[in-house]
């Protein structure tokens, strides 16, 4: 639920770059640790879908070609089937692990998306 959330709010967020970290409040029943990793997971799920939408926007503008923009969008599923996984971590009380999740998955995508971005600039 949570994830349809943030990819609702993310759709409202106008240009191809990657928006700065949305201040999505989390539950002020978790720990501050579990705090931060929910924002971690917040915003990656914002990043993959800035990182989408680039992706849309370069086959519209012929940038890239549909093979290379699926090849992509299959990286971007992986990692949000990951992010996923974090979620559930710290949904069951796995903090650490879903910080290390979080923090591995926000540098893949970060990296993807300047790669998908990157080509839009060229």
């Amino acid at each position: 639920m949570i994830r349809i959330l943030v990819l609702s709010f993310s759709l409202l967020l106008s240009g191809c770059a990657l928006v700065a970290p949305a201040d999505i409040p989390v539950s002020a029943k978790l720990s501050p640790a579990a705090q931060t990793v929910q924002k971690a997971i917040n915003e990656a799920n914002i990043a993959l879908t800035a990182t989408a939408n680039v992706i849309a926007q370069n086959v519209l503008e012929g940038i890239m070609t549909k093979p290379e923009a699926q090849s992509a969008l299959d990286k971007v599923k992986d990692y949000g089937k990951k992010v996923d996984a974090a979620q559930v971590m710290l949904n069951t009380g796995d903090v650490l692990n879903a910080k290390t999740q979080a923090e591995l998955l926000s540098s893949l995508i970060l990296t993807l998306h300047r790669e998908v971005a990157k080509r839009k600039a060229q």
